[in-house]
């Protein structure tokens, strides 16, 4: 039997984000001695309801075994608080996560930090050319970049990450093997290639309100420090702020005006203690004595876009944005070529494209991802898809 089984065993039967492992871990000292403990054992700990114990019995170590070889089959890794390579900062959160399912390759965090950047999903055209913005300075002097991989904030955070060829990992509120916000997948692929996707629940668990903000301390807990963009004053990215304050990490802001509706969150939390960013460097600071490995970035300020820096300052590992009559890359899929030829300033919506390229929407969305990531292609809400105005 693999010692990871005994941490999949483990995390089944008392839930991912429980409190009590803390106890189970001060009494047993790991997942083995605890399941060797047997029902007696278990019921003199004195804190599981009958339910709990019911599942912890029901629940088989040959199940877990199984759901380990299952993960090894599908190039899923499985991290466990028994493995060295287990995330130092997660050792440190209340409550700390059993195991982690990986797909990809996780980062140094020894030598660079990691930032989380989250915000809202209905964001504004402007927050999420900011998210972009910093996160593509972040990644450019190291910084992994940490996000839940939902539309918005997020989406502009991984890909700015991705554009600068950096790092980032996705935090997933469901199974890395679930099919949520299919409109993402193609970006979800290009984060495993360059970072990882990282899910506390099993491969196909779905999501649900629950697994949300269990896995929002994740996000925060990978990381030094948290930037909120843009958020509203209820919303999720503000639980992963409090998550950050309560585990003592850094909590950044990005400030915003008063009448935009999704302002309201982030300022508050720079009325609340929240350091204010305008640039790169207001969080690169924070950090340069522990990390010396940090870089410089070459995008450092906020609000002048992506957009607009390319084309100020072109070079060979920034180029300026392309023009619309610009011949596409030779390394582009033959998707992304032919949805470039029907792509113009005014955003067309997907139902347009589908009709205009003959693609399936699927095929699309993975076409824009790979035209966006190289600048030639914009996402607007509403699922429309422009090319970058000049």
């Amino acid at each position: 039997m693999h010692p990871n089984a005994y941490w999949l065993w483990l995390q089944h039967g008392i839930g991912p984000g429980s409190s009590k492992l803390h106890r189970i871990l001060d009494h047993f000292g790991d997942a083995q001695e605890f399941y060797q403990a047997g029902l007696q054992g278990w019921k003199m700990l004195g804190c599981f309801t009958q339910r709990e114990l019911q599942t912890l019995s029901a629940y088989s170590l040959e199940e877990a075994q199984a759901a380990l070889e299952y993960c090894w089959n599908v190039g899923q890794q499985v991290i466990t608080l028994g493995d060295e390579e287990f995330p130092f900062l997660l050792r440190q959160i209340y409550p700390m996560p059993c195991a982690l399912y990986v797909l990809g390759n996780l980062p140094d965090f020894d030598t660079f930090p990691a930032i989380a950047v989250v915000g809202t999903r209905d964001a504004t055209e402007s927050g999420k050319e900011i998210a972009f913005e910093l996160s593509y300075g972040l990644a450019q002097a190291g910084v992994t970049i940490v996000s839940g991989g939902a539309l918005g904030i997020d989406s502009a955070a991984h890909k700015g990450a991705l554009r600068a060829h950096g790092k980032t990992i996705c935090v997933l509120g469901c199974g890395i093997g679930y099919g949520y916000l299919n409109e993402n997948a193609p970006l979800r692929e290009a984060i495993a290639k360059s970072g990882a996707l990282i899910s506390e629940f099993p491969v196909n668990t779905p999501p649900s309100r629950t697994t949300f903000p269990v896995r929002n301390r994740l996000i925060s807990g990978l990381c030094q420090g948290t930037l909120v963009v843009e958020a509203a004053s209820k919303s999720g990215s503000l639980i992963t702020a409090k998550a950050a304050m309560e585990q003592n990490r850094d909590v950044f802001a990005v400030p915003n005006g008063l009448h935009n509706p999704v302002s309201q969150g982030a300022n508050r939390l720079i009325q609340t203690g929240a350091k204010m960013v305008t640039c790169v460097e207001d969080m690169l600071e924070e950090y340069r004595m522990q990390f010396p490995a940090l870089g410089k970035p070459i995008c450092r300020s906020v609000p002048p876009t992506v957009r607009s820096i390319r084309r100020e300052h072109p070079t060979k590992e920034n180029p300026a944005i392309p023009e619309r009559a610009r011949v596409p890359n030779p390394a582009f899929s033959a998707d992304a070529k032919l949805l470039l030829q029907y792509l113009e300033h005014a955003p067309k919506t997907l139902a347009e494209l589908e009709v205009q390229t003959g693609l399936s929407s699927a095929r699309i969305l993975a076409a824009v991802t790979e035209l966006e990531l190289c600048c030639y292609a914009v996402s607007y809400s509403g699922r429309r898809y422009g090319v970058p105005k000049n």
